[in-house]
């Protein structure tokens, strides 16, 4: 099974593994790596480099990072050079992340990052013109009933 390890400023890994979990469940050879105020860089790239280790029995290690250019991204990068069989995603959301942990059962490294990243780039949705074209659409319907 590919490990996720999702690397992040601050909490925001923490919280959106915890957001997964209650829509997927309690979640194995899944990690989590916060940067923090204080955090050297050296500490940080050593606890990203213990939890790809920690995560990898061979079938690889699918990382996720919030922003890319920031230092999670930049310290993934560094690792790459480290270790094989690791692939990376920045700019992740929820979307991504509930698709790795729901498909990777069963699936290569390759084919659950494409995975994600199609799911990454569908486009936002605006809730408020969605509702409002369904209530349009309800008016036109009963409209039509009425006829």
């Amino acid at each position: 099974m590919v490990g996720i390890l999702i690397a992040t400023h601050g909490g925001f890994a923490e919280g959106l593994l915890s957001a997964v979990e209650l829509i997927a469940g309690k979640q194995e050879k899944v990690e989590t790596v916060g940067l923090y105020h204080g955090d050297g860089v050296d500490e940080f790239e050593g606890k990203i480099t213990a939890a790809m280790d920690k995560l990898d029995d061979g079938d690889g290690v699918l990382i996720f990072v919030d922003i890319l250019g920031g230092t999670p991204s930049n310290t993934v990068m560094r690792c790459f050079s480290k270790k094989d069989n690791i692939k990376a995603i920045a700019g992740m959301n929820m979307a991504m992340v509930v698709q790795a942990v729901m498909m990777r059962d069963g699936m290569d490294l390759d084919s659950l990052c494409a995975e994600c990243v199609e799911v990454g780039n569908q486009p936002p949705i605006l809730l408020h013109d969605m509702y409002a074209d369904m209530v349009k659409q309800q008016s036109q319907n009963t409209e039509e009933d009425e006829i």
